[in-house]
């Protein structure tokens, strides 16, 4: 079989090229045993280290780039009449980055100072496939070679041959390749960075895992997954929670394209990446034109960029909302009652006073009920009402409420009447920076009045976001909540009913009565009117 028909290799997951690393670290599978190799090192044999490195196995996840460098390293071994005794693998780690540890590069160190392996070989010198896979900085070469040549005689080779690391020279090849390999790194920094902003800038698809919603292309929409995507947007923008958004996204039984489960996080982050409307994000900062415009995407989109603006405001505002508890106590607990929070308690206390404390939900038998918080919780702890009644009696009097201001309600404006100021904006920036490059004004002007121009610019967008924003959610407002309230959850039933009232004063009943009577419960509305 050529190499050519050998079947691609599998991508394992990390624990695999751990196991995979843990078996190539340490003895080679078929060296010398340690009577042997002191035998060979008697007959003019050199007893090596090797040391092996990858910067990034992360993509292809297969371990064979360590693997590689093994074998190659037996071959420059072999090349110096020498035979290697141990292997050192940092797989998937930098050499340029000072705050990543290389545990093998600290062991193989230890082991040129100490002058033998821990398995008690002797050391006589140290192979690897090339400088830059030991040391990019200038303090691991001074670590290296001090530990090297702690010990006289020993042998350093790569794959352009043997270097002599006791002469004069060693110090100034050491801070060359130093030089070159940090040039180098910056080098593949900034290309990769200018031709990430160049593809995004034609609107093209970023390299990577294929994004749920699309198919492998990148480009074209995955029927089934941008249908849940498209739902969790409508369903947002309706008013449902983003617990209830997440459900329907593992009750469609699709997983990541990871093939995990959902997670409530996961979920929020497909919806507030700008891919969903075929806008792009790159370093926090949406890409934009020449003019200060969004490039839209060659992708197919999946919702518009102002249902996008709308759904990143709502979840934004709402970090801690969903269907859970946001009291500040710190337990993560479902909401399982209409009205708590709203609901206050209105019984006279002995000085007069009426209460007021809040009242919370409680199981009751078969039913639920509100009770009035305790003494030491800011209440009276002495009323409490059956819950279904109070809550059937709120919900009637919000849909009667809202059926009458929906017949009043303000239409969706089409057009942001500040979208001149924008575009004049952005044409005095433009212009201001013609002026600067043709040199008809100086750099302090220039910069002195873009910075102005930026400035008004920013405000103009934000504000034409957060205009977006509530156009679109005024666009998917429920206009017959009557009709669709029985469809809603728990959260979105709270956020109409919070929406139209500041309290409800629930006052006690006659005592000795089981008859419900509507008058002890006074809801206090948002407006003057409160018929």
């Amino acid at each position: 079989m050529t190499q050519l028909d050998q079947p691609p290799r599998k991508k394992l997951t990390a624990a695999e090229v751990e196991r995979l690393v843990g078996r190539l670290r340490g003895v080679p599978a078929g060296a010398p045993s340690l009577e042997e190799a002191l035998a060979l090192r008697a007959e003019g044999w050199h007893l090596l280290l090797a040391y092996c490195r990858m910067s990034d196995d992360a993509h292809k996840r297969d371990g064979h780039g360590v693997e590689d460098q093994t074998r190659h390293c037996g071959r420059i071994a072999r090349h110096v009449r020498g035979v290697v005794v141990h292997h050192y693998i940092d797989n998937d780690k930098s050499a340029s980055k000072a705050d990543v540890t290389r545990d093998d590069f600290d062991k193989m160190v230890e082991a040129l100072e100490r002058g033998a392996t821990e398995s008690g070989y002797p050391v006589d010198g140290v192979v690897c496939v090339a400088d830059d896979r030991l040391y990019r900085g200038a303090h691991a070469y001074e670590r290296f070679v001090d530990s090297f040549t702690s010990h006289p005689n020993r042998v350093y080779a790569d794959d352009t041959g043997r270097h002599d690391l006791y002469g004069d020279g060693a110090e100034y090849r050491g801070l060359l390749g130093v030089a070159a390999a940090r040039s180098e790194t910056k080098k593949k920094k900034r290309r990769a960075r200018l031709n990430h902003l160049a593809r995004a800038e034609r609107g093209e698809p970023v390299a990577g895992r294929r994004p749920f919603g699309w198919n492998d292309d990148k480009l074209t929409l995955h029927p089934e997954e941008s249908k849940v995507v498209r739902q969790g947007v409508t369903d947002l923008l309706a008013g449902k929670s983003i617990t209830t958004v997440t459900w329907n996204f593992v009750e469609s039984g699709l997983t990541t394209t990871m093939g995990n489960g959902w997670q409530l996080q996961t979920v929020k982050q497909i919806l507030r990446n700008p891919r969903i409307c075929g806008y792009r994000k790159l370093n926090g900062e949406l890409v934009a034109d020449a003019e200060g415009n969004p490039v839209v995407g060659k992708w197919k989109p999946i919702a518009t960029p102002k249902e996008w603006y709308a759904v990143t405001a709502i979840l934004e505002k709402n970090r801690s909302a969903g269907g859970w508890d946001g009291s500040g106590d710190g337990k993560r607990t479902p909401r399982k009652y209409l009205l708590t929070g709203l609901l206050r308690c209105g019984k006279k206390l002995e000085d007069g006073r009426t209460c007021n404390a809040k009242m919370h939900g409680a199981p009751a038998r078969k039913t639920h009920k509100y009770r009035c918080r305790s003494v030491l919780d800011g209440g009276c702890d002495k009323l409490s009402r059956q819950g279904p009644a109070i809550d059937k009696l709120i919900a009637q009097l919000v849909l009667a409420k809202l059926e009458k201001r929906n017949a009043e309600r303000e239409p969706v404006e089409e057009a942001w009447t500040e979208e001149p100021k924008l575009e004049a904006a952005q044409r005095r920036k433009t212009a201001l920076e013609e002026q600067w490059h043709a040199e008809e004004i100086s750099d302090s002007t220039f910069f002195s009045l873009l910075k102005k121009e930026e400035a008004e610019v920013k405000r103009l967008t934000n504000e034409r976001k957060a205009w977006a924003a509530r156009q679109e959610t005024r666009r998917h407002a429920v206009t017959d909540v009557r009709a669709q309230w029985k469809d809603m959850d728990l959260q979105q039933k709270r956020t109409v009913i919070f929406g139209a009232l500041e309290a409800v004063i629930v006052l006690p009943g006659v005592k000795g009565s089981h008859t419900f009577d509507p008058d002890t419960i006074v809801p206090l509305w948002k407006e003057e009117d409160a018929s």
